[in-house]
């Protein structure tokens, strides 16, 4: 804060005295003269004539009362004797005027400019002569330095000063550093001979500990040389140990389980594939079939795992293409809203129809209804950013999945060919919902934020669950969609090249997703250009648009689109298009 001690700041009239405000008990009036001179008006030498006279005459107000300011050295801190270390200084100055007429001459719009940098010039030689650990000494060289009172030129008389000194942050934390590696030198050298008492002491302990060691290992081997260690048997022995860790432990075994069941249903596909190669060459010939089911693929396979060998040419019936086993890739979808759906396509995953099945003379096939359901099967997974960009719209996220809850349990003919997953995803991803089919008694999942904006964990994760969920959807059905991830971006990554490659991998599967990717908030919209797949499934709320309005418009393009895939799977159609609300933009292509 500035100190002025001209009242004024620029002459007024005499007369005008009594309306200058905060006039103090104690001041001088300087009057400038003709000639160049000044004049300072007192009692003693003005009478109350001369000054009703001279009352237009101009004239400055000067404050003659005493000051005190207190100030901390910031700016020009003061450098110890070894010229590494700083001294923080506060100075505590009081003055008083003792000539008004300097005072006006060097018109200082703030006097502490003038007090200051004298006292700073006057302790910082004193102050170098210490070291940062003499603070003390320092101090008290400089009061006893200062020589008081002390006129200035410019009008000011310094009377009192106090300065106080201490070593500044730096300096206290090297202090005290050098002080605790002292005291820990000094702890160290008492402890090394207690060590050295103890080492013999431990050395026999550590003895008796190996020999008892020894003689356990050598009765656990002896009691797992029973146990079989498959796959399996390795993870019962480790629940046997862990009985806390009974849910990782199931997940593998789970999966460990569709492996196998995956394994064995290619082997049967490759077998039955050989079968029909032997026939068509004539390497066998209808009569010897069942002696080579029951020799080459065993007794409990039955009628070359659950298909019939085709007709003609003396050769048994000829199974039904198997949806579950072969799986091209699907033709992308239109993402127009305009075009209907088309009546009785092709399925994309590499099934045939029901009522559209040949045999390959070209007549329809005569093979037993399947056991899987005629309604085809739309996978959908849900992904929702619960980064800390997400804050503002936690709720709003949760009643967005209770709205699909309502639409889907209010149309049963969808709700009976969709089938829906939730994750989530900060710095990990998480599986809040796995895939089911959806009711009114199923439970809608709650939402936290956490630290962090990771992508790379989702398209993991998606990875994993995608092709294991697809293979369990085909043998409950005769027609499985290609799945639908709905992506809500709401933070930017922070994983930014490694994201990508995640995402990549994802998409070199043969059971690629197709993924609609909705930024909202300040997300960068290259971005979720990149996420999406095809690029025309990226679209981005407004800008200017609150993340609560955002998510509600995420939300009806969820349920519009769902519900489309919904009837799509119904009718065994594979066709996928966005109905997207108002305040919804697609997002143009980006470089």
């Amino acid at each position: 804060m500035s100190v002025s001690l001209i009242l004024n700041n620029r002459p007024v009239p005499r007369a005008q005295l009594a309306t200058l405000s905060g006039l103090p008990p104690n001041f001088a009036v300087v009057y400038p003269l003709d000639g160049g001179g000044w004049e300072v008006e007192s009692k003693r030498h003005r009478t109350v004539t001369q000054r009703w006279l001279g009352k237009n005459k101009l004239c400055y107000v000067v404050d003659l009362g005493d000051h005190r300011r207190t100030a901390k050295l910031t700016r020009t801190p003061l450098t110890c004797k070894d010229q590494a270390h700083r001294f923080e200084a506060t100075i505590d100055v009081g003055f008083r005027v003792h000539d008004p007429v300097a005072v006006v001459r060097s018109n200082l719009p703030d006097v502490l400019s003038a007090v200051y940098p004298y006292l700073i010039s006057r302790i910082r030689p004193h102050a170098a002569q210490f070291a940062i650990d003499e603070a003390f000494e320092a101090q008290a060289r400089i009061n006893g330095a200062l020589v008081l009172p002390t006129p200035l030129a410019e009008g000011m008389t310094l009377y009192y000063c106090d300065v106080q000194l201490e070593p500044d942050e730096a300096a206290r934390a090297f202090i005290r550093g050098r002080t605790k590696a002292g005291r820990a030198s000094e702890m160290g050298r008492l402890q090394h001979h207690a060590v050295l008492g103890n080492t013999r002491h431990q050395e026999a302990v550590r003895s008796i500990e190996q020999e008892a060691r020894i003689a356990r290992d050598k009765r656990e081997r002896a009691a797992l040389s029973s146990v079989q260690f498959d796959f399996r048997g390795l993870i019962l022995e480790h629940l046997a140990k862990h009985p806390d860790d009974t849910e990782k432990s199931m997940e593998l075994l789970l999966r460990w389980d569709e492996g196998r069941q995956l394994r064995a249903l290619d082997q049967e596909q490759r077998q039955v594939e050989m079968v029909r190669y032997m026939i068509d060459k004539g390497i066998v010939r209808e009569v010897d079939v069942p002696g080579l089911r029951e020799g080459v693929l065993g007794p409990s396979t039955v009628a070359f795992g659950g298909m019939m060998l085709p007709p003609g040419n003396g050769a048994p019936p000829q199974p039904a293409p198997a949806a579950a086993h072969t799986l091209p890739p699907a033709a992308q979808p239109s993402p127009t809203a305009s075009r209907p759906p088309t009546p009785a396509p092709t399925p994309p995953w590499g099934g045939t129809r029901p009522d559209s099945a040949q045999a390959p003379g070209g007549s329809p096939s005569t093979e037993p209804p399947d056991s899987r359901s005629a309604v085809g099967l739309a996978p959908v997974y849900v992904v929702l950013d619960t980064s800390s960009a997400a804050a503002g719209c936690v709720t709003e996220l949760r009643d967005a999945l209770r709205s699909l809850q309502t639409v889907l349990a209010n149309s049963p003919d969808v709700t009976s060919a969709v089938r829906l997953s939730v994750l989530t995803f900060s710095d990990t991803a998480d599986v809040r919902l796995s895939l089911t089919q959806i009711s009114w008694q199923t439970g809608v999942p709650d939402f936290r934020t956490g630290d962090g904006c990771r992508y790379a964990p989702v398209f993991r994760r998606l990875l994993e669950l995608v092709p294991l969920e697809t293979e369990r959807l085909k043998q409950q059905a005769s027609h499985v969609n290609r799945p639908t991830v709905f992506f809500l971006a709401v933070g930017d990554p922070e994983d930014s090249g490694e994201w990508q490659t995640a995402r990549e991998e994802l998409m070199r599967h043969r059971y690629r997703p197709n993924i609609v990717a909705c930024g909202i908030g300040a997300t960068d919209r290259r971005t979720v250009a990149r996420i999406a797949a095809p690029s025309e499934f990226a679209v981005a709320a407004d800008t200017r648009a609150g993340l609560a309005e955002s998510v509600a418009q995420f939300s009806m393009l969820l349920q519009n689109t769902v519900l489309h895939l919904g009837r799509s799977a119904v009718a065994a159609s594979s066709e996928l298009w966005l109905e997207r609300p108002q305040g919804l933009s697609p997002i143009e292509d980006v470089e």
